[in-house]
């Protein structure tokens, strides 16, 4: 199971924000990118609408409707434009720690593929 906070301790952790090696994982494929984590995000995690089909492909995944929409804050505190009604679900690995079963938001954000909280 992934305790973020663990890696948020090493050096890193006192810098606002920073890239990190991340792999996405379901039915035993993967899909590696480089994922902002945001040490002052919400609890969101978010991924790029741009990416998520190449994602969805080839994880064999598909979108998942949010019962209620969902309007955010970017990583640099401006209101999304669009409101966010899908998210996707599979496993996380950064460095040597895996999240079961996370959910991501789907979102046009600018400049990063994925966009992570501490959590």
């Amino acid at each position: 199971m992934c305790k973020l906070h663990e890696i948020l301790s090493k050096e890193n952790y006192f810098e606002k924000s920073f890239l990190i090696d991340t792999h996405l994982i379901s039915q035993n494929q993967s899909f590696s990118l480089r994922s902002l984590i945001d040490s002052d995000s919400a609890v969101y995690m978010i991924i790029h609408s741009n990416l998520v089909n190449k994602v969805c492909e080839k994880l064999k995944i598909q979108y998942i409707s949010l019962t209620k929409e969902k309007l955010i804050r970017d990583y640099d505190e401006k209101i999304f434009k669009k409101i966010i009604i899908h998210k996707i679900l599979f496993n996380l690995i950064i460095e040597s720690h895996k999240k079961l079963t996370v959910s991501m938001l789907i979102a046009d954000i600018d400049h990063y593929e994925v966009i992570l909280s501490k959590f």
